[in-house]
């Protein structure tokens, strides 16, 4: 005879149970704004493998980027996470304010792809933070940028993107997916995988699966994001069906492209995506940033796109 199941474990007295944010939504009148990209994750086994991600010790300070209704948020405070909520919907602000008046949840108004952990830290008297969310899609690169640029100030960072960012999180040197996003998020973190996430357990439903993934900061980074390493890797998949030769000779100058990888003993007729992250350090350390008059073919945009695509 199998035993009877063990009742599920109690929340604490100010933060309810579980609950499907269609209800939720349903109570306070409110729908999904395109505007702010809202999808609601309705799949409570998704909520629960994030925060058993997070791993949040008792009064830990959690920051959550974009918590909506509340779906995650609950889960980090049952966890034991203090959290502090940073959202930019004076709508759902109001609904957190609602459905959790516990002194354990802070809530900012604000955006999450410019929020200042430096400033944080400072204010929350803490030297490292642990942050967790559901990136909006339309933002994801400017989050993942802004996570590694704090990378000394976070404990670890879960975030759900879309499952083709989870894929270029992960990515090899030499497959498709490897890119400039794989050579700065992984110069700093170490990346695992955590959970997928199919449309249907968001509301409303999204044309795109997703997926978490989790970073945690090396304790000595494979590559510093600096201007070199940018200009090295724009340069790189820029022309990423060149050779090194060619592609960093058009923005450093063939001399200088030469003598970079002869002094790293890299064949200058290799494809850039084949390069290591520590390889491409490498380089910028010796090639630095490329001179006006040999910058044809660069961009001066910003190496960090609107998806994630491309840093």
């Amino acid at each position: 005879m199998s035993p009877p199941d063990a009742p599920a474990p109690e929340s604490p007295p100010d933060i309810p149970r579980w609950e499907d944010p269609r209800r939720v939504l349903a109570r306070h009148g409110l729908a999904p704004k395109r505007s702010f990209s809202q999808n609601f994750l309705i799949s409570e086994s998704a909520v629960t493998r994030i925060a058993e991600a997070v791993a949040p010790s008792p009064g830990e300070r959690v920051v959550e980027l974009g918590p909506g209704l509340g779906t995650l948020t609950g889960a980090l405070l049952r966890a034991g996470a203090d959290v502090v909520a940073v959202e930019q919907d004076r709508a759902m602000i109001a609904v957190l304010a609602a459905e959790f008046p516990t002194p354990r949840l802070r809530v900012r108004e604000g955006d999450a792809a410019t929020l200042d952990y430096a400033a944080l830290t400072a204010e929350l008297g803490v030297a490292r933070i642990a942050v967790a969310g559901n990136l909006p899609y339309a933002v994801t690169g400017g989050i993942l940028r802004t996570l590694t640029h704090a990378r000394a100030l976070l404990s670890r960072a879960v975030v759900m993107v879309q499952r083709e960012v989870r894929d270029r999180l992960l990515a090899a040197p030499g497959t498709g997916e490897y890119g400039a996003l794989t050579v700065f998020v992984q110069g700093a973190f170490t990346v695992t995988p955590v959970v997928n996430v199919p449309p249907g357990a968001f509301h409303p439903a999204p044309k795109v699966a997703s997926a978490v993934v989790k970073l945690v900061p090396l304790a000595v980074p494979r590559a510093e994001e600096t201007p070199a390493l940018r200009a090295v890797v724009r340069a790189v998949f820029d022309a990423r069906r060149k050779t090194l030769r060619n592609a960093l000779g058009r923005a450093f100058g063939s001399d200088a492209a030469t003598r970079a990888l002869d002094a790293l003993g890299i064949d200058p007729q290799r494809r850039g995506e084949t390069l290591s992250v520590e390889q491409f350090a490498a380089l910028a350390g010796l090639l630095g940033t490329p001179d006006a008059t040999n910058t044809a073919g660069t961009s001066d945009a910003d190496t960090t796109s609107d998806t994630g695509d491309a840093r």
